[in-house]
């Protein structure tokens, strides 16, 4: 009897204690939930997101930024027309322009792959001879092939202009090499300014590099925000080439960094200040 009376008090209590915690909470899904709390810009129809395994030439396996189940896209007319850009990797954040067909929603006409635009992109330039802007470019190419070669060894330097793009859509100019001011004001040659950009970002299929408010050593680089629109023309490995609003097709080489695209710009812009200090020194 006593046996009886225990069990029965045990589970009496048992039943207390599993109705005083009440029901488990439902388990969340968590394979619906958005993978990216960004949201496009008004007007952008791209549809960004994170390539998934079974991507192919013919097909692109999407997962939204605004999370849901894997999209399929046909991609096999964006590969004829060249409209894939970059080398799609499992993993990547990749844009995708739907085609503008009703019937044909689940059919990309571009893709491009963000994760490996993520570089930095750098395209050889030459100075140019000061104040011979009125001589023709005949005059101007005969005047250097007589110019001696001490002074085309030490000024004719090529430099590496372009720009870094990195994440949250943070841009930064390459191109900039520190030079004594009395160096480059005596310099026979002048270099092009170089774009600032400060932010990069993906737009219906374009990049948009813009270049906005910045100051490096107490001066103002860009005193006004200015975007420049381009279009991409292709991107494979390290190639990149971009067309801007004026038709015109830049190449860019993709390189470790900056300061290393730049290495022998910066090696001669030294070796002129260390000449100058010298001549001062004397």
């Amino acid at each position: 009897m006593k046996v009886k009376t225990i069990l029965t008090l045990a589970l009496a209590a048992t039943t207390l204690a599993a109705c005083h915690r009440g029901k488990k909470p439902p388990r969340m899904d968590n394979s619906k939930l958005a993978i990216s709390l960004s949201k496009p810009a008004k007007g952008d129809r791209a549809i960004y997101g994170l390539a998934c395994l079974g991507c192919s030439d013919t097909a692109l396996v999407l997962l939204p930024n605004g999370g849901g189940d894997p999209v399929r896209y046909n991609i096999l007319d964006a590969t004829r027309n060249h409209q894939v850009f970059g080398d799609i990797e499992v993993g990547d954040w990749v844009c995708v322009m739907p085609c503008e067909e009703k019937d044909e929603k689940n059919r990309a006409d571009m893709v491009i792959d963000l994760d490996q635009l993520k570089a930095t992109w750098t395209y050889p330039v030459m100075p140019k001879l000061r104040d011979v802007s009125h001589l023709s470019k005949r005059q101007q190419a005969r005047i250097l092939a007589n110019m001696p070669d001490s002074i085309v060894e030490t000024y004719m330097v090529p430099r590496q202009y372009g720009f870094t793009l990195k994440r949250m859509s943070e841009a930064m100019a390459v191109g900039r090499v520190m030079i004594n001011k009395d160096v480059d004001d005596d310099s026979p040659v002048e270099y092009p300014d170089v774009p600032q950009y400060t932010e990069w970002h993906a737009y219906n299929g374009k990049l948009i590099l813009v270049q906005g408010h910045r100051e490096l050593d107490g001066v103002v680089l860009n005193e006004k925000t200015k975007r420049d629109t381009f279009t991409f023309v292709y991107m494979k490995g390290d190639s990149l080439a971009l067309s801007d609003r004026e038709g015109c097709i830049q190449g860019f080489h993709r390189s470790l960094n900056a300061m290393k695209a730049n290495a022998k710009a910066h090696a001669a812009a030294e070796k002129l200040n260390s000449k100058m200090k010298k001549e001062i020194l004397k």
